[in-house]
C-alpha cells in the first residue's frame, strides 16, 4: 500500500509537468504545437506565461486564461501509476509500465480533445518501451524480448491494415509500444489488451449511440481504449 500512495504522489508530479505537453500539443492536425499561452502568445516564451509554469489548476499563471481541464493530467497519470503499482512488477518490466503509464496518460488527453496521436509522444513512447525492455532481458528478467518485438509487429501489420479504412496512422503507431509491453509477459496478455480496447470502445459507443450523444457518422478516438485496454490487460495478468 505505501508503494501504491508513492507512485500515485509520484505520478500527480509527473501529470503536473505532463500538463503543458498536453495544453501544446492538443491542437488540430496540420496546427503546429503551442508553446505558449494564446493570450500572452506574444511575450517571450522564458516569460511567466510560458505554458512550461502552468498551474495544477489549469490556467496561465500570468492572465489565468483556461488551459485544459483543472487536474485531469495530474489525476490522470496519478491514477495510472497507482494502477501499475498495483500490478507489482518490478526492475526494468516496471520501468517499461511506468515510462508508457506516463506517456500514455498524455496520448489518451490529447486524442480524447482532438482525436490525433501526435508522432511527438508515440515515437518516444516506442523508444522508451523497446529501450527498457532491451535491459530487461539483458538483465534476465521474466518476460520474453523476442515475443514482445513478434507481438508489436503483428500489432502494428494490424492496425496498419486497419488504418486504411476507419482508423488512423497514430494508433498503429501506439498499439506498438503497448502490444509489445504485453507481449513480453504472453501472447495471452497482448491478445486480451486488443480485445478488451475493442470491447471497450464497443461499450463507450452504444452507450452514446443510446443516449444520443453521437450519430451513427460520428467518430471516437481509439487511442485512449487502447491505453485502457493495455492497462486493464497488465493488472489481469499481474
Amino acid at each position: 500500500m505505501l508503494h501504491q500512495f508513492l507512485m500515485l504522489l509520484l505520478g500527480l508530479v509527473a501529470g503536473s509537468a505532463l500538463r503543458p505537453v498536453v495544453v501544446a500539443l492538443a491542437v488540430p492536425a496540420g496546427q503546429p504545437p503551442s508553446g505558449a499561452c494564446p493570450t500572452c502568445s506574444p511575450l517571450p516564451s522564458g516569460s511567466p506565461s510560458a505554458l512550461r509554469l502552468l498551474s495544477p489548476g489549469g490556467r496561465c499563471r500570468a492572465c489565468r486564461t483556461p488551459l485544459g481541464v483543472a487536474w485531469l493530467p495530474e489525476l490522470t497519470t496519478a491514477a495510472a501509476f497507482a494502477a501499475v503499482a498495483a500490478g507489482g512488477t518490478e526492475g526494468w518490466y516496471a520501468a517499461a509500465q511506468y515510462w508508457l503509464a506516463l506517456v500514455g496518460s498524455a496520448l489518451l488527453l490529447v486524442d480524447s480533445a482532438v482525436q490525433r496521436l501526435p508522432d511527438t509522444l508515440t515515437l518516444p513512447a516506442a523508444v522508451g518501451t523497446f529501450t527498457l525492455l532491451t535491459v530487461a532481458a539483458a538483465h534476465h528478467e521474466h518476460g520474453s524480448l523476442g515475443r514482445a518485438l513478434a507481438a508489436a509487429a503483428a500489432a502494428g501489420v494490424l492496425f496498419t491494415v486497419l488504418a486504411m479504412g476507419s482508423m488512423g496512422m497514430g494508433d498503429a503507431k501506439l498499439v506498438i509500444s503497448l502490444s509489445a509491453l504485453l507481449g513480453w509477459h504472453s501472447w495471452q496478455a497482448a491478445l486480451l489488451g486488443l480485445v478488451m480496447s475493442f470491447l471497450l470502445m464497443a461499450t463507450v459507443s452504444a452507450f452514446l449511440l443510446v443516449t444520443r450523444r453521437t450519430t451513427r457518422k460520428s467518430t471516437l478516438a481509439f487511442g485512449p481504449f487502447l491505453i485502457i485496454g493495455t492497462l486493464a490487460a497488465l493488472l489481469a495478468h499481474s
